[in-house]
This record gives structure tokens, sequence and C-alpha cells, in this order.
């Protein structure tokens, strides 16, 4: 039999077999079709799927499969029934302090078997032994499986933060741009970067944010804020304390330079996959120069929300941060900063973003509007 005529024969036996299971998807139909020899990761669903890829991460929430015919996906954790690794991964359990390298197989239902592997067959045996003349270990004894309840294994490959091992990092840089030439002339620039580090038990933040717009020769926007967070997580706690602090100077609204220094508590009210929401209250000292009005310094009640959302659909990121004080001292005197929008990945690490910037103050300037706004349109490169 020609090759062709094997693979026709083949593409109709699944379609056959797709129709007679009615249920079974048809990514697991595609899966089937990769190659039998190939190594690869197997995750069980309850629904008696099988699908084959890398195991890239594994959490309360959701697991996620990277594979060869469908790039990665999310698979939410109640779905998987079992896995099976053709490879150690890293293991971290439930009420471990430490995490650990296994492969993990199918047991009982409700239950899986971790056969945990020593470093030295991961990464090889250690130099050291060699180079200060000892006698090379004796051959280690395969380790016994563990038979554990599959809601044990907390974490598959969990990240520091979740590990408590090591920290990571991510940031963004975006920039927003025009130029006007003919009827109208005037140009603006608008740029934004945020850096974080994350640990199990604190994680701190640095924003920075720009802007400067002229129209027909005359400066209408220019100013410019410099941020950071520092949180330290209440241990076995979703509650954490914070200090935070912030430069902002902005010409046109006679701020020279508006510092503020604060500190309180907050909250982590979600923490998953797809969604984080804190929230933060304290008190802040804020002190003010200005070139034309008098300088001032007031106590101020302080508070701040962070929201983001991943959705299903194109990796898209829903955003909203608020940042505000308000004077102790007086009522009317409140400022508010936030920005909302979207987020698009495309290539690479770059992106496209959507976001309205909204700032607010109680008391504005003389001769300047209480609401300040801005639609902005940007690119940006993410890490």
């Amino acid at each position: 039999m020609s090759l062709s005529g094997f693979l026709r024969r083949l593409s109709r036996g699944v379609v056959r077999r797709v129709r007679a299971q009615g249920r079974l998807p048809i990514v697991a139909a595609l899966a089937c079709l990769g190659p039998a020899g190939a190594s690869a990761d197997t995750v069980f669903l309850h629904n008696g799927d099988r699908l084959t890829g890398r195991i890239l991460h594994l959490s309360p929430d959701a697991l996620t499969l990277e594979t060869t015919w469908a790039g990665e996906m999310k698979i939410r954790r109640f779905e998987v029934r079992a896995i099976e690794t053709d490879k150690p991964v890293v293991v971290l359990r439930e009420r471990a302090d430490r995490t650990e390298w296994a492969v993990i197989s199918p047991g009982d239902p409700g239950r899986m078997m971790l056969r945990e592997v020593p470093a030295d067959e991961v990464f090889g045996p250690s130099p050291v032994r060699g180079e200060l003349g000892l006698e090379p270990p004796a051959e280690a004894q395969p380790a016994t499986p563990l038979d554990v309840a599959s809601r044990s294994i907390r974490y598959i490959n969990p990240k520091p933060e979740e590990s408590g091992e090591g920290v990571s990092r991510d940031g963004r840089i975006n920039l927003s741009g025009a130029l006007l030439r003919g009827n109208s002339n005037g140009e603006r620039l608008y740029v934004e970067s945020d850096f974080n580090t994350r640990a199990r038990d604190w994680r701190y933040s640095l924003g920075l944010k720009a802007r400067r717009e002229r129209d027909a020769g005359n400066l209408v926007s220019s100013n410019a804020l410099l941020s950071g967070n520092y949180d330290r997580f209440l241990a076995g706690s979703a509650r954490f304390g914070y200090l935070r602090a912030s430069l902002e100077a902005d010409r046109l609204r006679d701020i020279d330079l508006r510092s503020t220094l604060g500190a309180g508590l907050g909250m982590q009210l979600l923490q998953t996959e797809r969604t984080q929401l804190s929230v933060r209250g304290g008190l802040d000292a804020v002190d003010v120069r200005r070139a034309l009005g008098p300088d001032e310094s007031y106590p101020a009640l302080g508070w701040g929300v962070n929201l983001s959302r991943r959705t299903s659909w194109f990796a898209a990121e829903l955003f909203h941060d608020q940042t505000g004080f308000w004077n102790l001292d007086d009522a009317a005197q409140v400022t508010v900063r936030s920005r909302s929008g979207i987020r698009l990945p495309f290539v690479s690490g770059l992106t496209a973003s959507l976001q309205l910037n909204l700032d607010w103050e109680g008391e504005p300037a003389a001769g300047r509007h209480a609401t300040d706004a801005s639609w902005l349109v940007g690119v940006g490169y993410a890490w």
C-alpha cells in the first residue's frame, strides 16, 4: 500500500472514531496523530480524553500544557483526572517546605504515584567528589514510588513566588506618540514603564510615567511620575503591610515637585492564573513645592487598587490600577490617578495597548480642569 493510501485510511478511521465518540474533542484526535515513539507527558481528563505534550506548570487552578499540534494551552485543574510524566519534574506538595524532583504516573482513582528522583539523576553526578579524590558514591537504588492523593500535588514546576525558592521578575515598557503637520501642527509623546519583582513573602514594583505634548507650538502638557511599592506578606495570609513613595512634577499644574511617602495594610483578594486583585489603604505624608503658589505639607489618607484579568481570547490582558490620597487637613483636596485598558501580545514579547489615563484633582491649579483624561494607543515590549 502506498503512503498516501495509508494516510487516507488513517484519516477516515479517525473521523469514524470522532463520530462514534461524539464527546472526543478535535484536539484530542489530533494528539492521536502524533508520532507514537515521541517522548511526551500525558494528561488524562475526566471525560476520557488523553492529551500529550510537555507540562509547563500546574497550579491549584490550571494546568499549562505545551503541544506541537496546538501550541500552549491551559486546562482547568478540575478537568484533570491524572498525569503521567516521562521525565522528572519539580513538584511542591501540600504543607511541604521544599520542592522535589519526581516522576509522576497515574494511580487509583483520585491518586497518583510519585517517584522521587535524586538530583544526580537529573543533572548528572557532582564533580566535587572527584576533585577531592573521594571514591564515587555507591549506585543508588530507585526510590519506591509513593501513593499520594492527586490534590496533594499542589504545584508542578512552581514559580519562585509559589515555591519560596528564588524570585521572579517581569517588566514592560510602552510608547505612544503622534506628530502632526499640515492643517494642524503638534506632537505628543507618552512613555510608561513598570518593573516587578516577586518572592513568596514579599514583592516590590517600580513605575515611571512621562508625558509631553505641544499644540501649535504651545506646550499643553509636561509631567512625569516615578512611584514605588514594597509589600511584605504576613505569614500564611493574603494580607500584607506596605511602604510606598512617589515623586511627581507637572509644570502646568504648578507642581515643581510633589513627593509622597506612605505605609499601611493591604489584601490580595484574588491571585489565580488569570486574575489578580489587590487593595491597600493607609496614611501618606505629602509635600508639595510650587513655582507660583505657596508650598504645602499635609497628612493624607492613601489607597490603591490593582486589577488584572487575562482573557482566553488572544491572551489579552484587561487592567485597572488606581492610587489616591485625601488631605486630612482639607477634605476638598483629593488626588486620584488611574489607568485602565487592554494589552494584546502579538509576537516575541511585543504588545499593543489601548488605555485611558484618568487623573482628578479636587482643587486644581488656577486655569486648570479638575479632570485630565487621555486615550492612548501604543506599542510596547514585555519581558
